[in-house]
């Protein structure tokens, strides 16, 4: 019986590694579970990059004919670039996933203006009963990307006069603000 079960599991995983987008009807109502290793997403290289494989483990588990729930696990490290110094570094991210995949999202379409409660939040609208999960990995990569990207809280950033790194050798420019329009604010300011 192991053998039957685990022949199973891998055709189930090598149906999801040629296939990323799986229909609603093959999603049974007892759960699947899909363990993905990508080797490259898209994730237009200039906002981050990706080191390595990207991992997903997660369990679909059909709840209607148009919801589907899944619940799983996502792994990956990205190359992000400091905003302050604009060197890079990495990320690991570890999230876990938990949502609902609906296929009738038409009610949400025709209405210019709703409001979402917290349940709605949890609901990822899909116009097909097809569930992508690289599109989801895609989307979940994209959110975990912190709004200010640091590669240390206490990053010094670049010298603005000479561009030198300040983390690494502190220059001796003059910090005074010649022909500035907001010099007369500073001016201001230490009255």
């Amino acid at each position: 019986m192991y053998a039957i079960l685990l022949c199973r599991f891998l055709v189930i995983e090598v149906l999801v590694v040629n296939n990323m987008k799986i229909p609603f009807s093959q999603i049974s109502t007892a759960g699947q579970q899909y363990l993905l290793d990508l080797p490259e997403i898209d994730t237009g290289k200039d906002f981050f990059s990706l080191q390595g494989m990207v991992s997903l483990s997660c369990v679909l588990k059909r709840k209607s004919a148009d919801r589907i729930f899944l619940r799983g696990r996502m792994q990956a490290t990205l190359l992000l670039r400091c905003d302050r110094c604009l060197q890079g570094y990495s990320k690991t991210v570890d999230s876990k996933l938990c949502f609902i995949c609906e296929a009738d999202g038409s009610r949400y379409h025709q209405v210019k203006e709703i409001d979402l409660t917290t349940r709605d939040l949890d609901i990822v609208q899909l116009e097909e009963a097809v569930i992508d999960l690289k599109e989801i990995i895609r989307q979940q990569l994209y959110l975990s990307v912190p709004p200010r990207r640091l590669c240390k809280e206490d990053c010094l950033g670049i010298c603005p006069t000479c561009g030198a790194d300040m983390n690494n050798n502190p220059c001796h420019c003059s910090r005074e603000l010649i022909n500035n329009p907001f010099a007369v604010l500073a001016a201001l300011k230490e009255k």
